[in-house]
């Protein structure tokens, strides 16, 4: 009798604990036990916490049991400036969030940022007056405009200049302004060969003063071209540096 006695046993303990749990239920119901504090950590800059309780709001229409913690996280991934999202209950009814906020590197084209991880969004609007390089090109190839871009930066370096806008057009063609106003066309093919002579050049102790460049244009076999700013003179007329384009051979 010993094996059956052991087998009714069990059949009713299980029996007992699902008949407990749903007795738990029905006491700790989402009326006896609601969210009662929302608590939202994290560093902002572009968000607000008001930002966060308005976009959480309609999702806490369930008590702390029943809370649908993925539904809460999803509406504020919603949010263009939320990079990543932690949530999560603390008894007996507190709802914790996380907020991690994106990094701007870069703008994107007219209507978008690009984030450091490497992401596309789209703010409502959009702080022109942050210190970021503008970066243009077709639809889908941002990736490929900021790894160039972080090319740049690493040979300009011996110059002591950088990139503030950095373009690429649809004949796949880049051109560029540096951190000193210069405009700088390298076009579509040697790209590695034209920079490398610009380079070169602007490196030696007897080269042209590059901050005097308007306009360099590296798209020749053996050279680039250069327009010089024009200096207003004593008497207020445009004198000057060389007004003219002309090429320098390498």
């Amino acid at each position: 009798m010993r094996p059956a006695l052991r087998r009714w046993f069990g059949v009713v303990s299980v029996a007992v604990v699902v008949a407990f749990g749903w007795y738990l239920t029905a006491q700790y119901s989402d009326e006896a036990v609601p969210i009662e504090r929302v608590e939202i950590a994290g560093a902002f800059v572009h968000l607000s916490q008001d930002d966060i309780r308005n976009q959480v709001a309609p999702t806490l229409d369930k008590g702390y049991f029943t809370m649908d913690l993925d539904r809460v996280r999803d509406a504020l991934l919603d949010l263009p400036w939320v990079e990543e999202v932690s949530v999560r209950r603390q008894w007996p009814s507190i709802l914790k969030i996380e907020v991690r906020e994106k990094q701007a590197i870069a703008y994107w084209n007219e209507d978008a940022l690009l984030s450091s991880e490497g992401k596309l969004f789209k703010p409502n609007t959009i702080d022109r007056n942050m210190k970021l390089p503008v970066l243009r090109g077709p639809q889908g190839l941002h990736h490929k405009v900021w790894a160039f871009l972080v090319e740049l930066h690493k040979q300009l370096l011996t110059l002591d200049l950088g990139v503030e806008k950095l373009f690429l057009d649809d004949r796949r063609s880049w051109s560029m302004f540096l951190t000193n106003g210069v405009e700088l066309h390298l076009g579509r093919i040697d790209i590695d060969k034209r920079l490398n002579r610009f380079i070169e050049v602007f490196s030696n102790s007897n080269a042209p003063d590059i901050n005097m460049a308007q306009y360099i244009d590296l798209r020749y076999p053996n050279g680039f071209a250069m327009r010089v700013k024009e200096i207003e003179g004593n008497d207020g007329e445009q004198s000057g540096i060389n007004k003219k384009v002309k090429e320098i051979h390498a």
